[in-house]
């Protein structure tokens, strides 16, 4: 091996050893696969175990991706809400990136298992909750175990999942407690500040859903009624939101392993366990 060799090979090495450090940084030393991917299992309400989970994108070529892709082969999702892309941009990331060699996300998508909602960042659309209907329509179609998730699995992917527990009768602090992990995981907040922001973000997302204000004290609003008139008014039937509940509600689906409890954090604001679903509201589609 000759010195401008041997030189050339340090070289690569150094990257490397930059690149490795510069990621450690981003995602933070120690991280899970899971925290990479900001995935993780909803588990609130009359939510089914392993039945709805949540991500960053599995297939959009950022670092984090790889590990939402892997991850969802590992828990046998079945099928997909994409918020973010319409077809034609999710095939381009198709084209642009190879997640892995098996790269089991696009096979979800090569097979009809990957709804594309197309949602912009805000609320102010016309078509919005129509789109969101759109995509609940199908997970209504299709079994689980499910998966939701937009660019980093955050903000679209928060409103959804709000909307999925209030369905199912979450307690708000088990929704802020949810809604708060994204900001330690993509943001690198601590469990305080990531508190702090997710009762802001629940705010306003339940006062988009529900036309409230705000500063609504949110336990004690049936949210389960407002996210039924919420998708109702976006195109949904009764019966599609009585097969979406039931859906939800298995636990039947298969999965190939249980989450860790590394993702278990916990948000409580106060003692209070918060506003439940009645029983009434979980059986009877007529509401």
């Amino acid at each position: 091996m000759t010195a401008k060799t041997k030189k050339f090979l340090a070289f690569l090495l150094l990257l490397t050893i930059i690149f490795s450090m510069t990621v450690i940084n981003a995602a933070g030393a120690g991280s899970s696969p899971e925290v990479y991917g900001n995935f993780r299992n909803v588990r609130s309400g009359k939510i089914g175990v392993d039945t709805l989970y949540r991500s960053q994108h599995p297939a959009n070529g950022s670092f984090r991706s790889k590990f939402a892709n892997q991850l969802a082969e590992e828990y046998h999702i079945r099928a997909v809400l994409n918020l973010s892309d319409s077809d034609s941009s999710l095939n381009a990331y198709f084209r642009k990136n190879k997640i892995s060699s098996t790269y089991y996300y696009r096979t979800l998508y090569s097979n009809g298992k990957v709804y594309t909602a197309n949602l912009s960042q805000k609320h102010t659309s016309s078509s919005y909750r129509k789109k969101v209907a759109g995509g609940l329509k199908f997970l209504a179609k299709n079994k689980g175990p499910y998966l939701i998730h937009c660019e980093v699995g955050r903000d679209r992917t928060g409103f959804v999942i709000l909307l999925l527990e209030c369905l199912m009768g979450s307690s708000y602090d088990a929704m802020l407690s949810d809604y708060a992990i994204s900001y330690v995981n993509v943001n690198h907040y601590s469990q305080e500040k990531a508190r702090q922001k997710a009762i802001s973000c629940l705010g306003e997302e339940f006062s988009y859903m529900t036309g409230k204000s705000r500063s609504t004290n949110w336990r004690q609003v049936d949210l389960a009624q407002h996210a039924m008139n919420y998708m109702i008014k976006g195109g949904m039937t009764y019966a599609e939101i009585s097969a979406l509940r039931k859906n939800l509600g298995r636990s039947d689906f298969i999965c190939s392993k249980t989450m860790p409890n590394s993702q278990d954090y916990k948000f409580t604001e106060t003692e209070n366990a918060g506003f439940e679903l009645s029983p009434e509201l979980l059986t009877s589609p007529s509401f």
